[in-house]
């Protein structure tokens, strides 16, 4: 778990429900109390996997699992229930289906331990590996076998946004196709999608049109320093309760491929930085005294320091180093929740001239400056 700051968006509350005790997780060596969202989230999955049989390709396999999976994660969020421990529910799920394909081995559920494993943490490989072989049979389709095998290349590109709080990672596996990391750095790093696509171009071309005008005319560069990549290594996937269904459907698959490109850039000698935390680390000064010095010219006069030197401190906080002198309407709207902590109209008032500072700054466009300048008014 990150360390919590003033900047974090706190958990949902959930209401507390009895938990009953179910049989042994796959992840201990004792009986352990499971939360009771898992039988009916893993009744879901089962209910509705012959949605499945529609599949053709590989990759459609992979897609249909992940959206299987993430509609059930979404609705145990949205139903405020407790104990979200998704990567227990996923390791129940399998032993759930281990014993399911153990009696019926069906084609339906087959092509659900594929999908699965195409996705699954190295924890849970060997797990759905020896299922596999144990119901393998000459009736059961063959293709599904491909997604066994996905490597990363090591191939890895990544562009950001006009405003630089948006990251997109480009990594290149061996099934026909690359997989986009869409990671929002508006505050601490978080999954904001994922997608597989055919080439690089196909990926840079969705990506510019999720995110409109703001993508800019960005272009993938190859990745040759991996600390351009420090978004997606400290990208944050404990569950606060606000996340996307697009972030829901790759919430495995997207841990899965990291790992699967820390692997390859390892071998190719450009190993990923260390996951990071960013709290506490940064000097207020580095922010504080160039906004002053811009106020002065600006306004003629001195903003109160006390005041600018708590909005630069918890501005900074949390934030990836190389963004902190970016805003964009996300990070407004991220920092507004910290602000509201305070509860300070003194620095709610100077926020609007704060971005406009950032914006100047960074030679955003006019329409683009505006927006962010209006979010930091309203």
């Amino acid at each position: 778990m990150s360390p919590v700051s003033r900047g974090r968006k706190t958990k949902k509350a959930k209401k507390n429900k009895k938990q009953a005790t179910k049989p042994k997780s796959p992840l201990a060596t004792e009986p352990v109390p499971l939360p009771d969202w898992f039988e009916e989230g893993i009744e879901e999955v089962l209910r509705d996997v012959g949605g499945l049989m529609a599949c053709e390709t590989a990759r459609d396999l992979e897609q249909a699992t992940c959206e299987l999976l993430g509609s059930t994660l979404k609705r145990a969020i949205d139903d405020e229930n407790h104990g979200l421990d998704f990567d227990l529910f996923f390791a129940a799920l399998v032993a759930e289906m281990a014993a399911k394909a153990k009696a019926e081995p069906t084609e339906s559920l087959w092509r659900l331990f594929h999908g699965l494993l195409a996705i699954a943490a190295p924890g849970v490989v060997a797990m759905l590996r020896s299922t596999i072989a144990r119901i393998e049979s000459e009736s059961l389709s063959e293709w599904p076998r491909s997604l066994a095998n996905i490597e990363a290349t090591g191939d890895v590109r990544e562009m950001r946004d006009v405003y630089g709080t948006r990251l997109a990672v480009i990594a290149t596996y061996t099934y026909p196709g690359v997989y986009l990391f869409d990671v929002d750095l508006s505050g601490i790093p978080v999954l904001a999608g994922g997608s597989v696509h055919d080439d690089v171009g196909q990926a840079v071309e969705a990506w510019r049109t999720k995110l409109g005008d703001e993508a800019g005319d960005a272009e993938p560069k190859a990745v040759t320093d991996t600390g351009r990549l420090t978004g997606l290594v400290s990208c944050d996937f404990d569950v606060i309760g606000f996340e996307s269904g697009d972030a829901l459907d790759n919430w495995y698959r997207a841990q899965r491929r990291f790992e699967d490109l820390d692997t390859a850039l390892k071998k190719r000698n450009l190993p990923l930085p260390p996951h990071q935390v960013f709290f506490g680390d940064a000097d207020p000064a580095e922010m504080a005294t160039p906004f002053a010095a811009w106020h002065i010219e600006r306004f003629g006069n001195e903003p109160d320091p006390e005041l600018v030197e708590d909005l630069a401190s918890e501005w900074m906080d949390g934030l990836v180093p190389d963004t902190r002198f970016c805003a964009s309407p996300g990070r407004i709207g991220y920092y507004q929740e910290v602000i509201g902590d305070w509860r300070d109209p003194a620095a709610l008032a100077l926020l609007p001239k704060w971005a406009r500072w950032l914006g100047e700054r960074a030679d955003l466009p006019s329409p683009l400056l505006e927006r962010v300048v209006a979010k930091a008014t309203k």
